[in-house]
């Protein structure tokens, strides 16, 4: 990489071919000027300058090499006012993390880009990773601007300032054994699972939801009957659904489609016909956050029908 001071120099001492006047011009001393003058010729295996006499001149590399040297210094030039202004005016941005690596996750995300994307462009939304930490968390330590999330509101800290947008309703599916009467009906309704026993699953991040199951249960008149089930990851809770026995397993419409082949043989997935049996999905976001992205992607949500998606 060449040195930046040493192509300034060149142009300086091409513009006088006077390494005395050329020095003074820059506030260094001559030897100093002789030295980086040279040390640029080293690198770039080039002669730039001959004498002839007391008579300094380009070469032909020198003559050639210059209009070079300018324009690198405009680009340089143009790069520090640029840096400048964008310290003055940071690029527009947004960050959201939260479940945002599932199905319905990621069409929220295009749902999202789309209400910004004309004026901010795509490119502003930044997803990161949820690193364990819970929505409140994430928002309170300002990490991200938005969290994604099915958490419901009772979990936000009392006294808190965080605002929770419902954006997207998620239909719930039931997952019952194979031998389990109810896996001969093609559809069934709520109320056909009051006297089931629901797995409560436990350590994973979908626990969380499991009010709005409980919620939907009560709206259809019961409280569902539980076991609780430790699943530390997506794949045991996939495992379960090969062993239910008579117990049905609520889910959100995506984890039901998402079943391995291996599996389905030993379990059947449920459309459940109520309209109400499902979960929100929700942004939440910090009351006082300024970003002017993020208040327009507020502006537009609230605007539109609530929730704006619904997914089957």
């Amino acid at each position: 990489m060449l040195n930046a001071n040493y192509v300034i120099e060149f142009t300086e001492l091409a513009k006088r071919l006077n390494y005395t006047e050329t020095a003074r011009a820059l506030n260094m001393s001559q030897p100093s000027l002789s030295k980086h003058i040279s040390q640029f010729e080293k690198e770039l295996k080039l002669e730039l300058f001959k004498r002839d006499g007391n008579t300094l001149r380009l070469t032909k590399c020198g003559a050639e090499l210059l209009p070079l040297a300018y324009r690198a210094i405009e680009a340089m030039e143009e790069l520090d006012s640029k840096a400048h202004y964008l310290r003055r005016h940071p690029p527009a941005h947004l960050s959201i993390s939260g479940l945002t690596d599932e199905g319905p996750s990621t069409e929220v995300l295009g749902f999202l880009i789309s209400l910004i994307n004309s004026e901010y462009g795509a490119n502003c939304l930044e997803v990161k990773r949820r690193y364990n930490k819970n929505p409140a968390e994430m928002l309170e330590s300002g990490d991200v601007d938005i969290v994604f999330d099915p958490a419901p509101v009772e979990e936000m800290p009392e006294g808190s300032n965080i605002e929770v947008l419902r954006v997207a309703d998620l239909k719930l599916t039931a997952i019952v054994d194979a031998g389990n009467p109810l896996a001969l009906k093609d559809r069934i309704g709520v109320s056909d699972l009051k006297k089931s026993t629901f797995v409560r699953y436990e350590g994973i991040y979908l626990s969380r939801s499991w009010c709005y199951i409980e919620e939907a249960c009560e709206r259809h008149g019961f409280t569902p009957k539980t076991r609780s089930c430790l699943c530390s990851s997506i794949p045991e809770l996939f495992a379960l659904c090969a062993g239910l026995g008579d117990m049905v397993l609520v889910v959100g419409s995506n984890f039901g489609a998402r079943i391995p082949e291996g599996i389905k043989p030993f379990c059947r997935v449920l459309d459940v016909a109520d309209g109400d049996f499902c979960m929100p999905l929700q942004l939440m976001y910090r009351k006082d956050n300024d970003n002017p992205v993020l208040t327009e992607l507020v502006a537009r949500i609230e605007a539109m029908p609530n929730p704006p998606l619904r997914f089957e």
